[in-house]
């Protein structure tokens, strides 16, 4: 062996050694450890709306398939600096298209990518991420949510309501906070009970809410309100106001009452508008709920729906249900009911 190889090898040694006694010094700074987690949603659905009565396996689109990595570390000042990483990876979503034959493809979107700090002061959150007001519509304790949340047409809102394939969510949206944005958030502590958010997002955005978590008596209670100003549409268009909030109520005896209402308001067009109220019995690993709901959209035409929904929780982690529902459609010449028949299953990792 040469001079010059023996000289590489002592110095690749030396490196190798110093990265080893680096790692292994006390009070050396570790790189944060990211934990895995996730969920995968599949439902099937046998619909009869304007255009056929396929059977449809789906990914649910409200709550849909997906892994994270999140990851904390604490400082000695009472600092903790996060990060959250989400992909979403869905194949047949629910939302998109309730009336194919074949495959509507995958859907792959990059949900989270997000970085915070928090402390007494609250908690500031940078990157791609929930606006402050998402889930303000969402609010909701009946344990039923994932196949009867108050935003209908994540789920259902890709059926048929006439033959020339115009969908159902035309007629019927509840509008929540901002998804998923690239923003700046901040959320302050919590002050018995309550707590106050807002950001500043992408295209001049934004938005405030106000939320509540606690009881009311011996019985769970929980709400939202918020305000938004939506993205612009272009450089001469602002996006449009919108409003809206939620409230669910949990008593002892496992009856439970939720409600939602939102509104939109364009600068240019009529304003669009929902409502949704749901009464639900909830005991041991069961749930069971009864729900309608409302909506009107800016040129006047209503949708409606009624459901009925059966939960079931026999492990940690792992939710099946039942659902029948009937979506309506008034003031749309030539629209037809459409029924659904769904059951499906989440289990979170």
């Amino acid at each position: 062996m040469k001079y010059n190889d023996k000289q590489n090898l002592l110095s690749i040694g030396l490196i190798a050694a110093a990265i080893s006694s680096t790692l292994i010094a006390p009070g050396a700074a570790q790189a944060f450890e990211a934990k895995i987690s996730g969920q995968v949603s599949r439902m099937m659905v046998a619909p009869d709306d304007a255009v056929g009565d396929e059977i449809q396996h789906q990914d649910i689109g409200w709550s849909g398939s997906r892994f994270r990595f999140t990851g904390s570390e604490e400082a000695d000042n009472g600092l903790t600096w996060g990060f959250r990483f989400e992909i979403q990876a869905r194949n047949n979503n629910a939302g998109t298209d309730g009336s194919q034959l074949g495959n509507n493809g995958d859907n792959q979107d990059n949900r989270y990518q997000d970085l915070y700090l928090s402390g007494d002061f609250g908690k500031i959150s940078f990157g791609k991420g929930d606006g402050a007001s998402n889930g303000g519509t969402e609010v909701d304790f009946s344990g039923t949510a994932l196949a009867s949340a108050s935003p209908l047409q994540d789920n259902w809102g890709g059926y048929a309501i006439l033959p020339d394939g115009t969908k159902w969510r035309t007629v019927y949206t509840m509008f929540d906070g901002l998804s998923r944005q690239n923003r700046v958030r901040y959320d302050s502590p919590s002050f018995n009970g309550f707590s106050v958010a807002g950001s500043i997002n992408q295209g001049n955005a934004t938005e405030l809410a106000i939320r509540y978590k606690g009881k009311i008596g011996d019985h769970k209670f929980g709400a939202a309100y918020f305000i938004d100003q939506a993205p612009d549409i272009s450089s001469t268009v602002d996006g449009p106001d919108v409003s809206g909030g939620s409230a669910s109520l949990l008593l002892n005896n496992g009856l439970n009452f939720t409600v939602a209402i939102s509104e939109s308001d364009p600068d240019s067009g009529d304003e669009s508008d929902a409502t949704f109220f749901k009464v639900g019995y909830k005991t041991g690993m069961h749930a069971f709920t009864v729900d309608v709901a409302d909506g009107e959209n800016g040129a006047g035409d209503e949708g409606d729906s009624t459901g009925f929904t059966y939960a079931y929780f026999p492990h940690k982690g792992v939710e099946l249900f039942a659902m029948v529902r009937e979506l309506d459609s008034s003031g749309v010449a030539g629209a037809e009911s459409v029924d659904l028949t769904a059951i499906g299953s989440r289990i979170k990792f």
